[in-house]
């Protein structure tokens, strides 16, 4: 209950003067448990001393907004540390090294905050913790693949920074997490099948990154599933059915993708999720279908989905809005939905290459207008000819 900072009338409060936390805090041999949160008078750093704290179990600093300077690497010394709560203050610099020194921390929460650099590949030594919470935070580089050794691990937010790289397959090693959340990074590559195995994952949230290839079959079968967002991706392929036969599933999030094909019929007529828009609107309630658009890529309570204009279309299901195709639009599509990530290297030659005219893509021939007038279709050497490419 001592007052670090005192006001004019002697009273725990605000002070131009107020020095924050003391190097002399190191003294306090068999203190516990230290929480400041929402001292928004407190000012300074954490010292160095901190990590002569060595029964310290509790360090919350959370809502300090006047509090400045780095997290000193010190910190790895506290070794009975088991809540680390540094959210929402004005702390930089990088995320210690040593902070894989807690091995009995079970929640660290850092998020909200002007951080820089990676996270530390030695995070996957807390091998206590339970909640790790870096959202918001600026942080860059790829997601350590040490993640998977956290067996303890149930909820993580890493939301709002700028990851990147893809999602370590090693992460469905953490078959405690209940949520994931990945939402606005720059995140790519495909879904690694490994995350199937996370049998009580609740929360799955992916929207706005990069990620391209298909979605996992066994992605719907996760029996906890309550609410899955991959929206705004690259995401190729079909929905998989077994979304539809999901009981727990409440909301699904696909819109703004590359999907292909019709959406399935176990979806469009589940009025469990997206609040049962279903029974209003069918299919268009998890996605768009083929020349209609909305915001949100599916129909939101009050508005379906809106018919392109005059000359205007879409080129996949769920789509945001309606444009204008060229030919090299339309061949793209063709190379997604025939798969042509998987044709022969000669096969696919310069195909989607921004730099080269798809005249030249491989297989593809034209008039001297530039006009498509023949496809080499790379399956058992069949050719579509200009009869039908007119037609």
């Amino acid at each position: 209950d001592a007052v670090l900072c005192s006001n004019d009338e002697g009273g725990n409060g605000p002070s131009s003067s107020c020095p924050g936390l003391p190097s002399e805090i190191g003294l306090l041999s068999k203190l516990e448990v230290l929480d400041l949160s929402r001292a928004i008078f407190l000012r300074g750093s954490i010292p160095t001393e901190i990590g002569m704290l060595k029964n310290l179990k509790t360090l919350d600093l959370s809502y300090c907004a006047s509090m400045t300077g780095t997290i000193p690497s010190e910190i790895g010394e506290c070794a009975s540390l088991q809540s680390l709560v540094l959210a929402d203050g004005g702390f930089t610099g990088t995320i210690p090294d040593t902070i894989g020194n807690l091995r009995m921390l079970q929640k660290l929460s850092l998020g909200l905050n002007s951080l820089a650099g990676t996270i530390p590949s030695t995070i996957g030594r807390m091998k206590s913790v339970r909640e790790i919470l870096l959202s918001r935070s600026h942080l860059t580089g790829t997601l350590p693949t040490t993640f998977g050794n956290l067996s303890k691990l149930e909820n993580l937010e890493l939301y709002g920074n700028e990851l990147v790289g893809s999602i370590p397959s090693q992460l469905g090693q953490c078959l405690m997490l209940k949520r994931i959340d990945l939402f606005n990074n720059k995140l790519n590559g495909t879904l690694p099948i490994e995350l199937v195995n996370i049998g009580l994952l609740q929360i799955f949230h992916l929207k706005t990154n990069q990620l391209s290839g298909t979605l996992p079959q066994g992605m719907g079968t996760m029996p906890l599933l309550s609410w899955f967002d991959a929206s705004s991706n690259q995401l190729t392929g079909t929905v998989p059915d077994t979304f539809g036969h999901n009981h727990m599933l409440k909301d699904l999030r696909l819109g703004g993708n590359k999907f292909h094909g019709t959406v399935p019929g176990s979806l469009c007529t589940n009025v469990r999720i997206n609040s049962g828009r279903a029974r209003q609107f069918g299919c268009d309630a998890v996605l768009c279908p083929l020349g209609f658009y909305s915001d949100a890529g599916y129909a939101s309570a009050g508005s379906g989905c809106k018919a392109c204009p005059d000359g205007e279309s879409t080129m996949y299901l769920g789509s945001s809005k309606c444009r204008k195709f060229t030919q090299r639009d339309f061949l793209s599509m063709f190379f997604d939905v025939m798969g042509g990530e998987s044709w022969p290297v000669e096969r696919k030659r310069g195909w989607l290459e921004h730099s080269l005219s798809e005249c030249h893509w491989a297989g593809i021939s034209c008039d001297e207008d530039g006009i498509v007038n023949g496809l080499d279709f790379p399956i058992n050497g069949v050719q579509l000819s200009d009869d039908f490419l007119m037609r």
